[in-house]
C-alpha cells in the first residue's frame, strides 16, 4: 500500500460498508434519567421522550464483510446513550463511545460523527456476575456489575433507530460546516439472551471526560447480556445548515477534549518570555 491508492483499493475501501454486519456479545443496563438532563444534552433537532432513559453498555465484536471476518477478537467498545425523538421517530443518541481499535475510531467519527475516543475496556463474568470496567488516560470512568439470570435462548428480531450528529471544521478552525443528522436503522438478531439484574454502575468524570460524571442514573428498568449479530442502514441524512441552531456545543462537547492540561495552572510552565528576560538581566549585570 502506497501513499496514493489505486482505483481498486479505493473501490474496495468504499465498498467495505456495503452489507457489513457484526457478530457480537452485547451487555446493557438501562436506567431512567431526568427530563432536565435530557433537555440539556440533546441537540435542538432532537426532543426528549416522555420517559427519558440512559443505557450503559459494553460490546465485544468482530465485523464480517463479504463473508470474511475482520479483526477477530480485537474489538471492544463501551457506550452511554440516551433515548430521543426525531419527529415521530424514537431512537438513541450516543453521549460517549469508547473503542479499543483506532480504525473504528476514525471511521465512526469521520463517516458518521459518532463521539468515539480510544480507551481501555475489559469485561468478564464468572457465570453468575458480569463485571466490566472502562479507563481512559489513566482514569477509570465506568464500572459495571450485574447478576446474570438464567439463559433464555434466542429472542425475536429487533429493530431500532439511532441518530448521529456530525459536522466538519472549517479550514480556519473557527466554525463547523456541513452540519447533518444521520438517521440509522439497526437490526439485531439475538441468538442467546440472559437477563441482568441488581446492577451496580459507577460513572466518574475525568479532566478529559467530565460529562460521564454528570449522567444521572435513576431507577433500573432493564438489562441483558446477548449474543448475536447486528446490521445497520442509513435511512436519512438531514441537512441542518439552515435551521438556525448552533450545533457546535453538542458536537465539540462529545467528540473532543478541552485541552485540560492547558487549562490547569498546576501544570503550566513558567512564563517563557519572563524567564528569558530574567536571564538576560543577569547576563548584562
Amino acid at each position: 500500500m502506497s501513499y496514493v491508492w489505486t482505483p481498486e483499493q479505493i473501490q474496495r475501501y468504499f465498498g467495505y460498508y456495503d452489507g457489513l454486519a457484526t457478530r457480537n456479545t452485547y451487555s446493557y443496563l438501562t436506567f431512567s434519567t431526568t427530563p432536565e438532563f435530557a433537555h440539556a444534552v440533546l441537540p435542538p433537532c432532537l426532543e426528549p421522550t416522555n420517559s427519558p432513559e440512559i443505557t450503559v453498555s459494553f460490546m465485544s465484536f468482530m465485523e464480517v464483510a463479504d463473508g470474511r471476518t475482520n479483526r477477530t477478537g480485537r474489538d471492544r467498545c463501551a457506550m452511554i446513550h440516551i433515548n430521543a425523538n426525531f419527529g415521530e421517530v424514537e431512537g438513541i443518541y450516543y453521549l460517549t463511545v469508547l473503542e479499543t481499535e483506532e480504525v473504528n475510531l476514525e471511521t465512526g467519527r469521520e463517516l458518521w460523527g459518532m463521539p468515539k475516543k480510544l480507551g481501555t475496556i475489559d469485561s468478564f463474568d464468572d457465570g453468575e456476575t458480569l463485571f466490566a470496567v472502562v479507563e481512559r488516560k489513566n482514569h477509570r470512568i465506568i464500572e459495571f456489575e450485574a447478576e446474570m439470570g438464567m439463559e433464555e435462548g434466542s429472542q425475536p428480531f429487533q429493530e431500532e433507530f439511532y441518530f448521529e450528529l456530525r459536522g466538519h471544521f472549517g479550514a480556519d478552525g473557527f466554525n463547523l460546516q456541513n452540519r447533518e443528522l444521520v438517521v440509522f436503522k439497526l437490526g439485531s438478531t439475538v441468538n442467546r439472551y440472559r437477563p441482568l439484574r441488581n446492577p451496580h454502575v459507577v460513572l466518574q468524570g475525568s479532566p478529559w471526560d467530565p460529562g460521564v460524571g454528570t449522567v444521572p442514573l435513576g431507577e433500573f428498568t432493564t438489562g441483558g447480556m446477548t449474543g448475536g449479530r447486528m446490521t445497520w442502514d442509513i435511512v436519512d441524512v438531514i441537512n441542518l445548515n439552515e435551521d438556525g441552531n448552533d450545533y457546535a456545543p453538542y458536537i465539540l462537547g462529545r467528540l473532543y477534549d478541552d485541552w485540560p492540561d492547558l487549562r490547569s495552572d498546576d501544570s503550566r510552565r513558567p512564563n517563557i518570555d519572563a524567564s528569558r528576560d530574567a536571564r538576560s538581566e543577569l547576563a548584562s549585570a
